[in-house]
């Protein structure tokens, strides 16, 4: 028995191990930072132009770093020592919500289909925003909106997920207030 307690115990660290943190994104939103900590107890962060198409406000000793490509536009540090000086204070990290200026988080992930990840909607609308490896027994952890509502991020399997708001907020549904009569 104590075997089996020792193998979850070692098997739920490796597990936390290989996660990704959010901290935030800049006050204007063209840029965010999340950090990656890996099997090997290694951190690498990630300073992230939140679109391509703007220039990030972010510390000017970025600029002149090669970014790599991917879903974002990022510029990677293998030693977080070396990152910008307080780039913390640059950031700003809402408390998470499924929810904000009409626009909802559904918690239901979509798995097939072109575009697996996690769905935004407004009113009759909806927006889905791409993560990969997205399967049936994913969970979706933790979301965060950006104070202008034009940025939203999740943690999906302790996998951060970046996604630009395209919808328009619309009106909160009319109806039944909480455990009462319809006013």
């Amino acid at each position: 028995m104590r075997f089996f307690a020792c193998c979850f115990v070692l098997l739920s660290g490796a597990a936390l191990a290989d996660s990704e943190i959010f901290h935030g994104w800049s006050k204007d939103g063209s840029w965010l930072v999340y950090e990656q900590r890996t099997h090997d107890d290694r951190v690498e962060l990630y300073f992230c132009a939140s679109e391509n198409q703007t220039q990030p406000s972010w510390p000017a000793a970025l600029n002149g770093l090669d970014r790599e490509d991917g879903t974002l536009s990022c510029v990677r540090f293998l030693d977080p020592n070396k990152a910008p000086y307080q780039w913390k204070n640059q950031l700003v990290l809402p408390a998470p919500s499924m929810s904000q200026a009409g626009i909802t988080i559904s918690a239901e992930l979509a798995t097939d289909g072109e575009s697996p990840g996690f769905t935004l909607m407004s009113g009759d609308k909806k927006q889905s925003c791409y993560a990969s490896a997205t399967r049936e027994d994913s969970k979706l952890m933790k979301t965060w909106f950006h104070p202008s509502t034009r940025f939203v991020a999740a943690l999906i399997d302790g996998n951060f997920r970046h996604c630009v708001v395209t919808l328009k907020a619309g009106k909160a549904p009319v109806g039944k207030p909480p455990g009462g009569k319809k006013k």
